[in-house]
């Protein structure tokens, strides 16, 4: 009975783990566990963005400020034991004042697609590819000022995810790492992200993530080039056996060529 048990609490912190990692701010971030074949995996969630320059540029003039509504949906599906797809969709309403004049957009600034095979996988840990590709972002369509971008982006990714205890409560972690090739005039960009998670009682988990891009600065003809270091605390509380809730923040910790700025969100994870 004892063994059965402890199977029964390593399979569900697998899963919880999986979980957490895909329903971080950035989607970008899926989950290293494949999921099973036919399995769906959803991430819908609201956010409010808020960055404003501390002085302005000259005393005449107003700090600039970026504020921007949008809602996100993630999802992935397993098509077979090692391979999943899926992708996300970003939804934004933005208004960007630069000190004189102000900005409004509205439209699709993120779409993404990708592919994953899981290479690994043990009784508490996994090991996954990812190939992803992203549409342009824009400031027509309701992208942030300082991250346009004029053409389509390329990533490959590694991801790794392990279950790091188990008592007196449940601990789990996730690391990925990528470069981003960007075909028009932005900088390419390495990114790494790191999530820790915690079940203090079966219906609540605790994430902290760190998440990061680092422009390798070989833009060309005045492209997008930033590095942005961001935590992101959230709790995520277990409505049902198909649906949890989360709610969360997104603080800019750190960057480089970019107004930095707040995000406060609630979201919705469902299994199906």
């Amino acid at each position: 009975m004892h063994a059965k048990r402890n199977g029964r609490s390593l399979n569900f912190m697998v899963l919880t783990a999986a979980l957490a990692a895909a329903a971080s701010f950035s989607p970008a971030a899926a989950s290293p566990w494949a999921r099973q074949s036919g399995r769906l995996f959803v991430s819908s969630r609201a956010d409010y963005f808020l960055a404003r320059a501390s002085e302005p540029a000259a005393p005449s003039l107003e700090a600039a400020r970026f504020e921007r509504f949008e809602t996100n949906t993630y999802a992935e599906l397993g098509l077979a034991r090692t391979i999943m797809i899926g992708g996300k969709v970003v939804y934004g309403t933005s208004n960007f004042f630069d000190g004189t004049t102000l900005s409004s957009a509205s439209g699709f600034s993120e779409i993404e697609g990708f592919v994953q095979f899981e290479a690994l996988r043990d009784r508490s840990g996994a090991l996954s590819i990812k190939l992803a590709g992203a549409a342009p972002s824009r400031f027509e369509t309701g992208a942030r000022p300082q991250l346009v971008n004029d053409s389509v982006d390329a990533e490959a990714r590694i991801l790794y995810g392990r279950t790091l205890a188990l008592s007196p409560f449940k601990v789990f972690a996730a690391a990925e790492a990528g470069y981003r090739k960007r075909f028009g005039d932005a900088a390419d960009q390495i990114r790494a992200d790191l999530l820790i998670g915690m079940e203090p009682t079966r219906r609540l988990m605790v994430l902290v993530e760190l998440l990061s891009s680092t422009s390798l600065r070989n833009e060309s003809r005045g492209g997008a080039d930033y590095d942005v270091l961001k935590i992101q605390p959230s709790a995520v509380w277990r409505a049902s056996r198909r649906y949890w809730l989360q709610a969360g923040m997104t603080h800019e910790a750190a960057g480089r060529n970019l107004l930095l700025g707040d995000a406060y969100f609630i979201g919705l994870w469902s299994v199906f």
